[in-house]
Order: C-alpha cells, then structure tokens, then sequence
C-alpha cells in the first residue's frame, strides 16, 4: 500500500509539473517541464500491472487538472451558478476525461505481445501507438504531448509538413528512450541522434510570415460583455439588448483613418436570432454597412426554420454568419459542440436538466461547411471556439474545398474569468497557423483578440477585460494546401516505418554479429 501511495504521489506530482509545460497561473510555460514529467509517469506506467496503471493514471490526470485545468470550478460557477463545494467536486471530476488516450493504451498495454518493450524496436512502437491514441481518441479540451513545442516558433520548420502529430511522436520517443535508458543503464545513440537532428532542421529554417502583395484590412471588435448582460439580452431584456447592440454598433463604426473591408465580431456575440438567409436585418446593421462600407463576420445563433419556432432546444445553431450588402451571404454551424456547455448526453432526459440549469445551452448540431468568401474574393474557414484544437476537424473543414487564404475563430472565453484559459486556447490555436501556413483571426468576447501569423507570431492584442477594436492589415499568400493539409499524419507514419525499418535492421545486425563472435 506504501508503495502504491509513493507511485501515485509521483505521477500527481508529474501531472502537475507536465501543466506547466502550457501556459498556466505560473506564467507563459516552459517546454522542458515535459521531458522532466513525462518520463516519470511514462517509468510509473511500465512498471505497475495493468490493473494499478488505472490508479497511476487517475493520479497523473488529477495532478494535471488542479494544476493546468484549475479554471474548471470558476467556470461551472460562472456558467451553471453551481454552489462551490459541487463545483469542485464536479472540476476534480474532470479527471477522469482528460485525457483519455491514456484509458484506451491500457488495453493496449493488456493485450501487447509478450516480449522485450525496452528494446529500441519496441520503444518506437510503443511510441508511435501513444501518438496514434492522442491523435484519434477525442478530447474536450484537445491538447497534445507535441504542443509545448511551439515556443520554439518560429524554428518549427516540420510543422507545414508533419503537423503536431511529428513532435508529439518525438517526445514520446525521447520520453521512453530516457526511461528504458536509466533502467538498462546503457546509452542508446540513436534516440539522441535522431533528435538533434530533429531539432537542428526545425531550427535552421525557421518559419516566416512573407506576404505575397495580398492583404484584407480587418477590424477585430472586442465587446468585453458581462455574462449576465448577455445573457439577460439573450433572454429579451430590451435595455439589455440595446446595451449589447448599442456597444457592437459604436466600436464597429469607430472612425479613423482605417477602412475595414471585414469587421469581425466574437462567438454569439449578436443576441437576436437569425432565420438562415431569409433573415431581414436590423438597422444596426444597416447603419455599419452604411458607414463603414464594410462586410460583417458575426457569431451569433440561427434557428431551424424547419423546426417549431418556440422550440429553443437542439433548433438553434451556435453560429458564425456572413453579412454583405445588406443581407445574410452565407452562414456556418458549429459542429463539434462542447458536452455540458452546448449539448448533454443524456437522451430524453435533456430537457429536464436544461428547466434546472438554464445557464445550459442545447444547440442542434451543424453539418458541413459552406463556401464563405469576402467581395474581394479571399477564401476562409470559421471554426467556432475550440473546434480549432481539433487539428483533424480542421483538415476536414480546410479540405472541402481549395483556395483558403485565412482563418477565423470566433470564441468567448468570458465564462472563464482572469485564469489561464484564456491563453492555454490561444496557445494551442497557433498550432493550426502553422500546419496550415493560414493567418488566423481571432476574435473573442473579453479577450484575448490578435491577428495569429503563419510563423507563430501575433499582432499587437486586445487584452482579457479590455474593450475595444483592432484594426489589422492582414496579409495574406496566394492559397496553397501544406504536406500536412493534405495528408494528415500519413507523413509522420511513413517516417515512423523508415525510422522502424532502420532499428529492425540495426537490431538484427547487431545480433548476428553477436551470434557470430559466440561461435568463433
């Protein structure tokens, strides 16, 4: 019992320094935090029975959730007006999900072949297994092993061509190398050459944000709405709605010398409900197009004009919409919804939750992408909060068609107060700027909004709890899809059978010359 006590207090303890390898209450993040935690829980995992690594992993994600996910009571408070001792209970609840990759390597671990995983050969399956579970089991709050990489950016030259899934990959290989290491007491050279190499490549071609002659003036508007004033406004309070309107209408029409031809507003940020493409819009609309002469790009909500039009549950999509020359261009749903935020699991039993926390949305579920493009003709994607994280969702919504120029992410991370989501969101979102090789706009209720360059880099940003607009010069390059785009983790697997093929080929020399010095 002892030593199951020390074993978990050690992968706590590594779950909560692998926290802060993000951003986090402790500052920006430091990435090698997770080549000192990972090896411990990765040690913790190999040497316990299959049975006690559900206990190792419950401690790690614990560990990782009061350290990383902390926000996570402030927001069931905030969001579902819980009292504060459930709201707790429910954050270290959250364990159990994040991460979940880790339940399913159980099984894997349970039905593995029986043989020798410390060899190098084995080590690099086990590698690639992990980074294959990361990639494809899903995630609330999506975030992999490879992602503290990025603040090396702009020297993440792979990116473009292997994704995150690449430096997920390497970190597990290093991380079980070192481990399979101290425990042999031998140094394996190849892990160490291999990552050097790694690491020398990403850095001599660094990535860069040259534009092409191509650019779209934006204005981002940050409103900075209070929760309640928002959601009285949702509810058809008159001064509230008109307070909403009244502060989206002056800061879209803010004059200055700057001509936007796109205004950008955050996630639900209008509190009126459209009806698809036949909605007539409202004067303030009406009014920022006049002044402005600009498009709008608003996330706001659509009701299914299909469905009852008092029925408010799973008929209205979360939605980001298209406004041009006075009329509604062309809408998108969101499709990933965010359990117990947007949607619940339970059936039938929905309704009755929603009457007893009303602060609960059921959205209706989006389906597919439509074409969204500017008068200019510049091509983009509207990923709705954090639909962005999902780097394979994002291939999908990219690939629909060719000819993307940018990205927008329409969020509100109001529900999460002055803790670090805010920033972990914005950190992990960076990471499709450079799979893709797209700008990505963001723009978000109380912050943080800023213009994400193709290298890594941000425009100056509109901080959490601050109101105003940013007005951005964005450039842009002539569309054209990255290796990764198009291929997804297929590169990086093809990579893994090169690098395998070689260490089959390496064991199996160095056996038959051991073979051959035996019998001599």
């Amino acid at each position: 019992m002892k030593k199951l006590f020390i074993s978990m207090l050690v992968t706590f303890m590594a779950g909560a320094i692998y926290a802060l390898a993000y951003p986090s209450f402790l500052g920006n993040g430091w990435l090698p935090f997770i080549f000192i935690a990972l090896p411990f829980f990765l040690w913790q995992l190999e040497v316990t029975t299959v049975k006690t690594s559900f206990l190792i992993i419950l401690a790690f994600n614990l560990g990782l959730d009061l350290t990383g996910y902390y926000w996570i009571p402030h927001t069931l408070r905030e969001f579902g007006q819980l009292p504060y001792i459930i709201s707790i209970l429910f954050g270290s609840a959250f364990c159990l999900i994040l991460q979940p990759h880790w339940w399913v390597y159980i099984i894997w671990k349970k039905f593995r072949p029986y043989t020798d995983w410390k060899s190098e050969k084995n080590i690099l399956i086990t590698a690639a297994v992990m980074t294959i579970l990361e990639r494809f089991v899903p995630q609330q709050f999506p975030s992999y092993v490879g992602s503290p990489w990025l603040h090396l950016a702009p020297y993440l030259s792979l990116a473009p061509y292997f994704g995150v899934v690449l430096f997920s990959f390497i970190t597990y290989w290093l991380c079980l190398e070192i481990v399979a290491q101290l425990s042999v007491k031998k140094l394996r050279l190849q892990v160490w050459v291999v990552f050097s190499f790694f690491v020398l490549v990403n850095a001599i071609f660094p990535l860069k944000n040259s534009p092409e002659g191509l650019s779209l003036p934006v204005r981002i508007v940050q409103a900075n709405i209070g929760n309640f004033l928002k959601v009285s406004s949702e509810q058809g309070d008159y001064n509230s709605y008109e307070a909403v309107n009244n502060i989206y209408k002056k800061l879209s029409i803010k004059e200055n010398a700057f001509n936007p031809e796109l205004i950008v507003w955050p996630e639900t940020a209008y509190p009126e409900t459209f009806y698809g493409e036949e909605t007539v819009l409202s004067s303030t609309f009406m009014d920022i197009f006049q002044s402005t002469g600009s498009e709008l790009l608003i996330g706001g909500y659509d009701q299914d004009i299909t469905k009852p039009s008092m029925d408010l549950i799973e008929t209205v999509f979360n939605s980001s919409l298209l406004l041009s020359e006075n009329k509604v261009k062309s809408i998108y749903h969101k499709n990933i919804l965010i359990p117990f935020g947007e949607t619940l699991p339970f059936g039938p039993l929905n309704r009755q939750i929603v009457s007893i926390i009303p602060a609960i949305s059921l959205f209706a579920r989006g389906e597919g992408t439509p074409v969204m493009e500017t008068r200019g003709g510049f091509r983009f994607v509207t990923p709705i909060c954090y639909e962005i994280l999902e780097s394979n969702y994002m291939r999908s919504l990219l690939n629909q068609w060719e000819g993307n120029h940018f990205i927008v992410n329409h969020t509100n991370d109001s529900w999460y107060g002055a803790t670090a989501e805010p920033y972990q969101h914005l950190f992990l979102s960076k990471w499709r700027a450079l799979e893709f090789q797209l700008p990505i706009i963001r723009s978000t209720n109380t912050g943080i909004s800023s213009v994400i360059y193709r290298d890594g880099s941000e425009s100056k940003s509109l901080s959490i709890g601050e109101t105003g607009t940013l007005d951005v010069i964005l450039p842009l390059v002539k569309p054209k899809s990255t290796i990764y785009q198009v291929w997804g983790a297929i590169p990086c697997l093809i990579l893994f059978a090169l690098i395998l093929a070689i260490t089959w080929w390496r064991e199996k020399v160095i056996t038959l010359h051991a073979k051959n010095e035996n019998l001599l």
